[in-house]
């Protein structure tokens, strides 16, 4: 089936939930989208859904739903950015959201409203809600050069409870609950392929920010569960290529001092792997690469990573 196309009366917002190894009717972004849109018919006008599958065996789409949805399987494990570039012609705003993120009426109303006002406003690339991690707003954050740069202060929330509107700087922000508009993720290029799971979002974001775009932060809150809660939940495979992306985006969008800071920030992770880490390798990974910082190492940690994590 194709997801319907609104028309360009009102705002259309294409919402694009990627699974992997999760059965639809588990996913509770999925199932809490499609109740709310079912109950609120006049809501439900807005929105068009894909479902991307990552899974390697195609699932059974057993959802009840009073509209149109597409289901795509991609047994190749191609990631985020592969399944994120959806037919979006017809689309004002592409909506990501994770199978984990508990999507709220409240947000889906705030969004619809927020890109209704925000139509005329085409330098205004991004809305984004607040999204908690085990009581702690993760999202919405400084940019990951930031980040690095302010390293030793003492980390609190990413951004505070009572802030909302247009945001100055070049904040970064999950994927999961984003809504990009169309034609400025067109005019930046996309997202990028090389970022295929991790350091996607700070990519993209990044891009935006560079061309100008600014971002809108709700009012809104989701509870989202992180896969990254503590490093001993994180698999080696995830770790390595959480590395190299970031080894990545520092070499493509900083400086000689962005990379100094960089490498006592690895430093200091290696120490935390040293410690905490049951895998011995990767703290000695980590360490090397904060004399290295090689790039060179990327599409191979990258393809190592696609296929341990099949």
């Amino acid at each position: 089936m194709q997801p319907s196309h609104p028309t360009k009366s009102r705002v259309s917002i294409l919402a694009v939930v990627v699974l992997y190894e999760c059965a639809p009717s588990e996913s509770r972004s999925l199932c809490a989208l499609i109740a709310i849109l079912r109950a609120n018919s006049e809501l439900s006008r807005h929105f068009s859904l894909i479902i991307y599958d990552n899974s390697p065996l195609e699932q059974r789409l057993d959802l009840d739903a009073n509209f149109k949805i597409q289901y795509q399987h991609d047994p190749r494990n191609a990631g985020l950015a592969t399944a994120y570039k959806a037919e979006t012609e017809n689309h004002d705003w592409l909506l990501l959201l994770d199978q984990d993120t508990l999507v709220t009426r409240e947000f889906l109303d705030e969004l619809k409203a927020c890109a209704e006002q925000l139509r005329p406003e085409d330098n205004v690339a991004s809305i984004v809600p607040k999204l908690i991690v085990d009581g702690r707003i993760c999202s919405p954050a400084p940019h990951f050069l930031d980040q690095v740069r302010h390293q030793f202060e003492r980390p609190g929330d990413a951004i505070g409870r009572e802030i909302s509107g247009l945001q100055a700087g070049r904040p970064s922000a999950y994927n999961s609950g984003s809504a990009l508009r169309v034609s400025a993720l067109r005019a930046v290029g996309g997202f990028p392929e090389e970022y295929w799971l991790d350091y996607l979002d700070h990519a993209v974001f990044h891009s935006l920010a560079a061309h100008g775009y600014r971002m809108f932060v709700l009012s809104s809150e989701l509870q989202h569960d992180s896969s990254q809660r503590t490093i001993q939940s994180v698999p080696p495979w995830r770790q390595r290529n959480l590395l190299y992306s970031q080894i990545r985006f520092i070499r493509q969008t900083g400086n000689w001092i962005d990379r100094l800071f960089f490498r006592v920030w690895l430093l200091r992770n290696s120490r935390i792997l040293w410690i905490d880490y049951p895998d011995r390798n990767l703290w000695k990974e980590t360490a090397w690469q904060a004399l290295l910082l090689d790039g060179r190492a990327d599409k191979q940690s990258s393809r190592k990573a696609r296929t341990e994590r099949s």
